[in-house]
């Protein structure tokens, strides 16, 4: 049997090409919680830490960002450290530039952005600056409603940081935010970054993953980070003040999307931190690639 010089070019070719397109389709997300620029950090301080960051960014790349902590100075900083990205959020106390953002960044090239907005993890949630129960400062929860350029694909993307200081606080913030979810994305594809503040083996957690589960389908996609297994090595480091380093900080997904791989990246060269927290990265793919 005479084999075709064309078919032998496309058996050597195709798997080539077809990891080459599964590639295309990959996406990483990212969740970091920056700290906010403190002085009394020392040599953690941010402008001790802040080539750290812009070297890790540019190196990692990642498609979605979605970080916490980040004071309005902060985000003109990474605004510039990422000028392909484009940036929602706004500032936690006003609506504008007060206070700390959960901002999201995402790739120019890769997305359109179709909407986006912000809602507060209180009982008031459109009230700028409004405090839940149990609060002490305001909280912010940050959204952008995303189309994949490649593909014609939408999803939603949420970014937050929930409070430090109560469970009655954190779990109002849960709630808040499962309903709102419903309401913005409804059964769409769905990605959720933040610092939560609470840790993944605490009752409340346990019930917030529940509630998400149920109400919003999704997972939690870092629980494939093997390193999750290890209570001492958590995503908070507390610029190494704590002796057991807490999991606390999370990415959620949805149906839509397959996990590849899952990694907290802990960045500190010598004695100098990348962050109290370290970043959390995933990267994905969605499930509709996959048939």
């Amino acid at each position: 049997m005479k084999i075709s010089p064309k078919l032998l070019i496309l058996t050597f070719l195709l798997p080539a090409l077809l990891a080459c397109s599964q590639k295309e389709t990959e996406l990483s997300v990212m969740s970091f919680n920056i700290r906010y620029d403190n002085p009394a950090d020392g040599l953690n301080a941010w402008p001790n830490r802040i080539g750290l960051v812009e070297d890790y960014l540019r190196e990692t790349a990642p498609d979605i960002v979605g970080f916490q902590e980040a004071l309005h100075h902060q985000v003109k900083d990474i605004e510039t450290m990422m000028p392909a990205y484009v940036r929602v959020g706004t500032g936690r106390d006003d609506g504008l530039e007060g206070g700390e953002y959960s901002p999201i960044f995402f790739k120019e090239e890769v997305f359109d952005l179709l909407g986006q907005g912000q809602f507060w993890l209180s009982k008031t949630p459109d009230v700028p600056g409004s405090i839940g129960p149990g609060a002490v400062l305001p909280r912010i929860a940050t959204w952008a409603h995303l189309h994949i350029k490649k593909t014609g694909r939408e999803l939603f993307v949420f970014n937050t940081h929930y409070s430090h200081v109560s469970d009655e606080a954190r779990w109002l913030s849960a709630q808040i935010m499962s309903e709102r979810m419903h309401q913005i994305a409804g059964s769409n594809a769905l990605i959720v970054t933040g610092d939560f503040n609470l840790d993944i083996e605490s009752e409340t957690y346990q019930r917030l993953a529940e509630l998400f589960l149920k109400e919003n389908q999704l997972t939690n996609a870092t629980e494939s980070e093997p390193t999750y297994a290890l209570l001492q090595q958590g995503t908070y480091n507390g610029f190494g003040h704590v002796e057991i380093q807490p999991f606390i900080d999370f990415i959620f997904v949805s149906p839509h999307f397959q996990v590849i791989s899952s990694s907290i990246d802990r960045i500190k060269p010598g004695n100098l931190y990348i962050s109290d927290h370290w970043p959390v990265v995933v990267k994905f793919k969605p499930t509709d690639f996959l048939h």
